[in-house]
């Protein structure tokens, strides 16, 4: 009676050991679904709707259901970087090996990190690469600040240097 007593407590702290487990687990700790928005490019003179930016083109959400692995600002940017350009709107968020390093997003503050070198053809182009990528990652409200850098240097330097390459 005794031996069945003590095998009846042993299973019930198991038991309850992996409920408390169980219960205490997060949400987080499995990927989640969400609807995020990356932003395309439709040049100027077109009718569809978004934001207006440099050289009157139009910054046009497309929104997709993703899985959140790591953060929904990295999962956004990977939807943005593997988006294909179509009759009406355009990726500029392509070039020589470029690809998105890291994302990391931390009180407030998303940083994207890139590697490689982007296909700019001329001035517009610019403000089209900033507007995807920085409208891309402001878009969550945990996000307060963005920060991107590629090959190392701000984003806003190395855009700058290429600006300067068409005056």
């Amino acid at each position: 009676m005794i031996k069945s007593m003590r095998i009846f407590l042993l299973i019930s702290i198991v038991l309850t050991s992996f409920l408390f487990y169980k219960c205490s687990k997060k949400d987080t700790d499995e990927p989640k679904e969400m609807t995020v928005n990356f932003y395309m490019v439709a040049l100027e003179g077109s009718t569809l709707q978004g934001k207006t930016i440099g050289c009157n083109d139009i910054l046009v959400p497309i929104s997709k259901n993703v899985l959140i692995e790591k953060n929904e600002v990295e999962s956004a940017m990977n939807e943005l970087f593997a988006a294909k350009s179509t009759d009406k709107l355009i990726n500029f968020i392509k070039g020589p090996g470029l690809f998105l390093y890291q994302v990391t997003l931390s009180n407030g503050i998303a940083e994207i990190y890139l590697k490689g070198d982007f296909a700019i053809s001329n001035v517009c182009d610019v403000p089209r690469i900033q507007g995807q990528l920085y409208e891309t990652a402001k878009q969550f409200s945990d996000v307060r600040e963005v920060k991107i850098f590629i090959n190392a240097q701000s984003l806003g330097s190395y855009l700058s240097l290429a600006k300067q390459g068409f005056n």
